[in-house]
């Protein structure tokens, strides 16, 4: 009695948040490049998180007919449908946490993967068919979490991809940083190849990331959301809001502490004669402005900072040597 008002419970907890997947309140909390890929995603015209309503919604009723059920007969036939039910909610699950195993995971889909195997483990009666079925599900809710751990050591980018040839690791409260970010941002032949990571040095910098995430969203121009880098007083994000750029933040630092950088602006290319533009012909001797030139050394950011915001004097213009890492 008591694990079957547990399970009623549990699925309860999985209908809630189903239904706020499903009206996107937990995109806050997913934060996952597997939330980017399986948002939206629909069957027969209707988003999945609907389906997993449903069938939480539905497990509850057969629960609560199996706690009323006074006589053996319509217990035993609301334990077979629930048996059903449950059956084939663990093999839609184990197929979706199996795609997501070889593919990137998302932690919406995780969190109700694993309400419905707790829902299904409470209720699990003597039943072979299902304790291999459940089997099965947990192996794939394993490789799916494995999945999971792999992608928390990449950084997140907020403009471009992984794959790209340039990569700048840069922060709001950095006046390097905004420096280096106008340089690029101007270099218009360079964004299909660039990508753009914003962490925090102090708190004040997350509203500002967010701002600059929501402004590439709405726009699509680098060179607008690089300037509102610089505007003053951002709104106050949300809860969820703040969480998930913490978690961005907190992944691309912990990217730079496990190469060993400490300072930004940080710059990482695979190509470094892409950053090469050209440039009018100057005096014999000289770099033309913009060129990398070697032994400029510059002081950044450090990385390890929390809450005093960076003061510097803006260094000219260039991109050096000295912050040029090739990528392995």
């Amino acid at each position: 009695m008591i694990r079957s008002f547990t399970a009623l419970l549990t699925a309860l907890a999985g209908l809630v948040f189903s239904l706020l997947s499903a009206l996107g309140l937990t995109d806050g909390f997913c934060v996952t490049e597997g939330c980017r890929l399986f948002r939206g995603t629909t069957f027969l015209g209707i988003d999945l998180y609907w389906f997993g309503a449903f069938f939480f919604g539905v497990a509850m009723v057969l629960i609560a007919r199996q706690l009323k059920s006074q006589r053996e007969q319509f217990r035993h036939r609301s334990s077979s449908l629930l048996l059903l039910w449950l059956s084939a909610g663990l093999l839609v699950s184990a197929f979706l946490l199996g795609m997501q195993a070889l593919t990137i995971p998302c932690i919406n889909c995780l969190i109700i993967a694993g309400l419905l195997g707790t829902t299904a483990w409470l209720l699990r009666p003597d039943s072979k068919t299902l304790t291999v079925i459940l089997l099965i599900w947990a192996l794939t809710l394993v490789a799916a979490l494995s999945g999971l751990g792999r992608q928390q050591f990449e950084p997140v980018p907020a403009f471009g991809s992984n794959d790209a040839a340039v990569k700048l690791f840069f922060s709001p409260s950095c006046p390097s940083c905004l420096e280096r970010l106008r340089e690029l941002a101007q270099r218009e032949e360079l964004h299909p190849r660039l990508a753009l990571y914003p962490l925090a040095l102090n708190r004040s910098d997350l509203p500002v990331i967010l701002r600059f995430h929501q402004e590439l969203a709405a726009s699509g121009s680098l060179a607008a959301a690089v300037e509102t880098l610089s505007w003053s007083e951002p709104e106050r994000p949300t809860l969820g809001e703040l969480w998930q750029i913490r978690q961005i933040s907190f992944r691309n630092r912990a990217f730079l502490a496990g190469i060993g950088a400490r300072t930004v602006p940080y710059l990482l290319t695979s190509s470094p004669g892409v950053l090469m533009a050209p440039r009018p012909p100057t005096t014999a001797g000289e770099p033309a402005p913009g060129q990398i030139t070697d032994g400029a050394v510059e002081e950044g950011c450090e990385v390890d900072q929390q809450e005093e915001i960076c003061e510097e004097e803006v260094p000219p213009p260039t991109i050096n040597l000295e912050l040029l890492r090739l990528q392995p």
